[in-house]
């Protein structure tokens, strides 16, 4: 039986349609084929299974949930690694973010293909890895930080910054290929240690007020909270800004620190992973104070290393638009 009621930013509602066909026609399984929004449904689906509804009592720790068995995930992007994390992004009927995350909350078997991800345009490239990108950031500079995390999430960072721009600039490299594949899965598998941060706070929140694809939001949250958390963390930050390709000359502050990574993600982003602006997407300026606030009280804001508050939200959020 196939589902394809679902969209991008996933939302509750779809899970519980998936999950009526699924009783209807006595599924015993899950398959979750496609990117970070069809997973992230599938993951939906299979708690339903083990557990009674509505799937909304459960998000955000409100309410444990059972694990359950008979999920298969097979990704045809490189970039969410929600086929190797504890959770699920799922939005509401007002269209933000809620997150269902538990311990053991794994997929039972995932296919890592990059040919399967050759078919990819270079937008969508873009988008995902640097959805990764932000994944292993967000994890190496959060308060659950820790020399396992920032072993492997270097290593996912150094990966994406010399494949990803060969991936976007040739779908068929699939050195590339295999290379992001392998770095978008250590990133999901990051998340269940060090989690997102204040980046994915505003960058999910706002995606899913405008409808804009998870990685671009991301993409352009992340360098005004790279320099946001340069004080908090100089050494991590100056580590991400050298593998984007900022030079250094020694003595820099934490805040000139926070400069340079800002102008080296937005260089990264813009010049070799050309995507496109934020502003090609619609979207409502007299949102952006709602918005602030609820990024201000969003989830991961508690592994951010410096407080965040709802003016820097809000100042975020305007250069986004700049």
């Amino acid at each position: 039986m196939i589902f394809d009621g679902n969209e991008p930013n996933p939302l509750i509602s779809a899970c519980e349609a998936a999950y009526e066909l699924c009783v209807k026609e006595s599924c015993d399984f899950i398959i979750g084929v496609g990117g970070g929004s069809n997973i992230d449904c599938a993951k939906g689906v299979n708690i339903l299974r083990f557990n009674e509804a509505p799937l909304i009592q459960y998000a955000n720790g409100a309410k444990p949930f059972d694990v359950g068995t008979g999920l298969i995930i097979i990704p045809t992007t490189a970039g969410t690694g929600s086929e190797m994390s504890d959770g699920s992004i799922l939005s509401d009927e007002n269209h933000i973010k809620q997150n269902f995350i538990a311990d053991r909350a794994f997929t039972e078997y995932a296919v890592l293909d990059p040919e399967l991800m050759v078919g990819m345009p270079p937008k969508l490239t873009a988008y995902t890895g640097l959805d990764a990108l932000t994944h292993a950031m967000e994890s190496y500079t959060g308060t659950l930080t820790n020399g396992f995390v920032q072993f492997f999430a270097e290593k996912t960072i150094d990966t994406i910054a010399k494949y990803l721009p060969r991936a976007v600039e040739n779908g068929n490299d699939m050195e590339a290929r295999g290379k992001m594949a392998v770095a978008a899965a250590i990133g999901g598998y990051l998340l269940i240690y060090g989690h997102t941060h204040a980046g994915h706070s505003i960058g999910q929140t706002i995606g899913g007020y405008f409808n804009i694809p998870h990685g671009m939001a991301c993409a352009y949250a992340a360098p005004w909270v790279l320099e946001f958390n340069a004080s908090a963390v100089p050494e991590f930050t100056k580590y991400i800004a050298k593998a984007l390709g900022a030079e250094f000359k020694g003595g820099e502050t934490p805040a000139e620190i926070g400069v340079k990574a800002r102008e080296a993600f937005i260089d990264f982003r813009d010049n070799k992973c050309k995507i496109p602006s934020i502003k090609t997407f619609e979207y409502d300026e007299s949102k952006f104070d709602e918005i602030a606030k609820v990024c201000e009280e969003e989830f991961f804001q508690q592994f951010n290393p410096k407080k965040m508050m709802k003016d820097d939200c809000l100042n975020i959020i305007k250069n986004m638009y700049v």
